[in-house]
């Protein structure tokens, strides 16, 4: 499964990297919910975090880690492959659903990790997984984010945002 997902996501970041590179991506952020069902990856750009910023009319700066207001999602066949197979295990994952969740996030952490550590992508993309609707959040956002960003200068911010 982990080569799966490392291949659906490489995919997706390369799509989206090539359609929206004139946007300066800022962050990039793989996502799953509390059922470990799905996945999808969407990234932060500069150019989106002023639209929203407008629209909220607001200070844009408090949206920059908001994965909920990325206004850019992958929509790549293979990741979408992925999602249902997940969907499949999490529904017959039953008493073992706990080590289910856990592999998951590992696979999701270890991918982002290793597509940064490989080139793909950039070192300059701050990078981190979340889960949409699961009071494990925190920990998770805050554990990969310093995983794969240890010398990103994003980071303090990134940390401070959670300490609000």
């Amino acid at each position: 499964m982990k080569q799966k997902i490392k291949l659906a996501v490489h995919e997706a970041y390369t799509a989206m990297y090539n359609a929206l590179k004139d946007e300066q991506i800022y962050a990039a952020v793989l996502v799953t919910d509390s059922d470990c069902g799905s996945l999808y990856l969407t990234l932060g750009t500069e150019k989106s975090l002023i639209q929203i910023g407008e629209s909220y009319e607001d200070n844009p700066e408090d949206y920059r880690f908001l994965k909920d207001e990325f206004l850019h999602e992958d929509d790549t066949d293979l990741l979408q492959k992925v999602s249902r197979e997940l969907l499949d295990r999490a529904l017959t994952a039953d008493e073992q659903f706990s080590i289910h969740k856990a592999s998951i996030h590992k696979v999701m952490s270890d991918t982002m990790y290793e597509l940064k550590q490989e080139g793909v992508i950039d070192e300059q993309i701050f990078t981190f997984i979340s889960v949409t609707d699961d009071a494990d959040d925190e920990r998770l956002e805050i554990s990969s984010a310093k995983r794969c960003n240890p010398n990103h200068p994003l980071l303090p911010a990134f940390l401070r945002n959670w300490q609000r």
